[in-house]
């Protein structure tokens, strides 16, 4: 009995002692490489709502309820959920533009001002690295056992979130704020606003030639009545776009039309119309490069639709993103190309 009495006393004290040697604090990190542009990854954690879409906590329970703080995104941007497993409030504090984001951590388990950090690191346009921390604040003695057994488990939790947003990129629309990230020759899925174009309908072969001078002619004859007859400000006058109605290969025949977003009614000039273009999600890529070689962008974006099983409506649009006579270099040219996805 004696014997047995020391080895629970050795234990009690061991108990009382083991906090000392143990972390005063929680503390989880993670790393990650990204093959997409910093600003994509950035927003999926600056927009709470999309952040939601993937988190470890909310996401992987179906039934968990979700609240939204205006603004959704950026700094004072936050939200709350309740689900079977855990609940808790999440407030960014401090964003700072495709480098880092700070936030308020309530829940978890973790206590009231847990803090959680993430930091973006792009040395390679189309390449991010991602760090991801969560830590408590200074935890009580004998809570010190829990961080040792829970912090593990967080760890994890924060792997598996990172797992399924990188899943995410590569299904996902783009909301409109990682649009402006899209590289050159990426393709991925954006969801498009929708526009009012004021425009001049054409109807040609498919000689390049003939597409070329009508498209500009087009857009000059368009452009002139705007800023010179209506005397619009340019700044009101957006990107030029053509819209391809269809091309069919069969009879050599294109019709498309050439116009410019406007954000006011105008009065139409002789031959002019208006074209909607409805709100859609659609399958998007810049083209860098000469315009006699869109072509060859749309056959990769039509062969990775193939190959997601994406279906493809006949339509597509081309936004000029800078204009031949201010860019000596065609092959700096940028064009965005939008095809909609069949609904």
């Amino acid at each position: 009995m004696k014997r047995i009495a020391q080895i629970l006393i050795l234990l009690i004290v061991a108990l009382l002692l083991a906090p000392i040697f143990l972390p005063d604090k929680l503390n989880a990190e993670v790393e990650k490489e990204f093959e997409f542009p910093a600003g994509m990854i950035f927003e999926e954690f600056n927009n709470m709502k999309e952040f939601s879409e993937w988190d470890p906590w909310s996401s992987v329970d179906s039934l968990s309820s979700q609240e939204f703080y205006a603004p959704y995104r950026g700094m004072g941007a936050g939200y709350k959920w309740t689900s079977n497993n855990s609940n808790g409030v999440i407030t960014v504090n401090k964003s700072d533009q495709n480098k880092l984001i700070e936030y308020t951590v309530e829940g978890l388990d973790l206590g009231k001002n847990s803090q959680m950090k993430v930091e973006f690191n792009s040395d390679n346009s189309n390449k991010t690295k991602l760090k991801w921390n969560i830590s408590s604040e200074k935890l009580g003695y004998f809570s010190r056992y829990y961080s040792y057994f829970t912090s593990k488990n967080l760890t994890e939790k924060l792997q598996q979130g990172l797992d399924k947003l990188e899943k995410n990129l590569k299904t996902s629309a783009l909301t409109p704020e990682q649009a402006h990230s899209l590289m050159p020759g990426m393709i991925k899925t954006e969801m498009f606003e929708g526009q009012k174009l004021i425009t001049v309908m054409n109807e040609t072969s498919l000689d390049e030639e003939e597409i070329k001078t009508a498209t500009e002619e087009s857009f000059g004859l368009i452009y002139s009545y705007l800023t010179d007859f209506l005397k619009l400000s340019p700044t009101k006058i957006g990107q030029p776009i053509s819209y391809y109605e269809f091309v069919d290969s069969a009879s050599n025949k294109a019709k498309f039309y050439c116009g410019y977003p406007i954000t006011e009614s105008v009065k139409l000039g002789e031959g002019m119309e208006l074209k909607a273009l409805s709100s859609a999600e659609t399958l998007v890529c810049i083209h860098k490069g000469n315009h006699n070689k869109l072509n060859e962008t749309l056959l990769k974006m039509k062969d990775h639709a193939m190959k997601n099983n994406l279906k493809l409506e006949n339509s597509y649009w081309q936004e000029y993103e800078n204009e031949p006579k201010s860019t000596p270099n065609p092959e700096n040219l940028l064009t965005k190309i939008y095809i909609p996805l069949q609904k």
